[in-house]
């Protein structure tokens, strides 16, 4: 179950990424409210028209239904067989979606954030900010993630087990 998890979190994860990717370089209003706040005042970012608000509530629901489907469908596929406990569904959700806060900090935050910065991270006019280097600011946010993670992984285990029990196990 656990190497099973593992690689769905990989996938989990790579879906994640693409979405973020894609604000970043098409919506990068809707991520810097997740900067820190000298990044935040030194933004030169200009305010968005109806038109780009519209499409960025457009991709954000798309992205979130392929990504939180995702992760019902790994639940199902995973346990579609034979029944199991809640606790067990959750802990599957809970690796994979555990897996994301975990490579969102290393890979995401870490890596390409404070030590690569590449230029489609970089929100325009705050290229000097010296935030973009501070590893603490990205691990206050996986603690927060781990609650989170938490939750989501109760609140899609219920939704898994409700659709195993009631349709699929009968």
């Amino acid at each position: 179950m656990i190497k099973t998890a593992l690689i769905e979190g990989l996938v989990w994860s790579g879906l994640w990424m693409f979405f973020v990717y894609v604000i970043m370089k098409c919506f990068p209003w809707e991520m810097l409210h997740d900067y820190p706040e000298d990044v935040r005042k030194a933004s030169k970012l200009s305010e968005p028209d109806s038109r780009q608000k519209r499409n960025a509530k457009i991709f954000s629901g798309i992205g979130s239904i392929i990504i939180f489907g995702a992760l019902i469908l790994f639940g199902l596929t995973y346990f579609r067989n034979g029944k199991a406990e809640f606790s067990m569904i959750f802990c599957f959700l809970f690796i994979i979606a555990m897996s994301w806060n975990v490579i969102d900090l290393l890979v995401m935050d870490w890596l390409l954030v404070c030590t690569l910065r590449p230029a489609w991270l970089i929100i325009p006019g705050t290229e000097n900010c010296s935030s973009y280097e501070d590893f603490g600011h990205h691990f206050k946010g996986f603690l927060i993630g781990c609650l989170y993670t938490t939750i989501m992984a109760l609140v899609f285990a219920g939704i898994d087990y409700a659709i195993l029990h009631y349709l699929i196990w009968t």
